[in-house]
């Protein structure tokens, strides 16, 4: 008599899509999905949430240089060569993950010193 054992394994397969809930700081009820699978690099689904940038978060989209995603205490997933596998993203049956969105600033420096202007500084000596 022949027995066999079947193993059930909650591991995705390559086939087994992943859904991402993209979700935006301060911006109640503003969210993007889409769905991956888990050889997708982070660089892909940061481009796929490029493409479906909500209105009115930034005046244009920002370049994924200023993307932040941020996954469930995993911190920010990257670098952008990795898999969301690789990022050990959680996945879940009953809904889509969450992944906050984050988008650095732009950092402009307006202040100017003596040098940029032109002019040498002075050196006052004490004592």
């Amino acid at each position: 008599m022949e027995t066999k054992i079947e193993t059930v394994s909650n591991a995705p397969t390559e086939s087994d899509s992943i859904r991402l809930k993209f979700i935006f700081a301060n911006r109640d009820g503003v969210h993007v999905e889409i769905e991956c699978l888990p050889s997708d690099t982070i660089e892909t689904i940061t481009k796929s949430l490029q493409s479906k940038w909500p209105e009115g978060i930034e005046d244009e989209t920002p370049s994924l240089d200023r993307i932040r995603l941020i996954c469930m205490g995993k911190g920010v997933l990257g670098p952008p060569t990795s898999t969301v596998e690789e990022c050990e993203v959680p996945i879940f049956l009953t809904h889509p993950t969450p992944v906050n969105v984050s988008v650095k600033p732009i950092i402009t420096n307006q202040k100017k010193t003596l040098v940029d202007i032109g002019e040498k500084p002075s050196v006052t000596r004490t004592g």
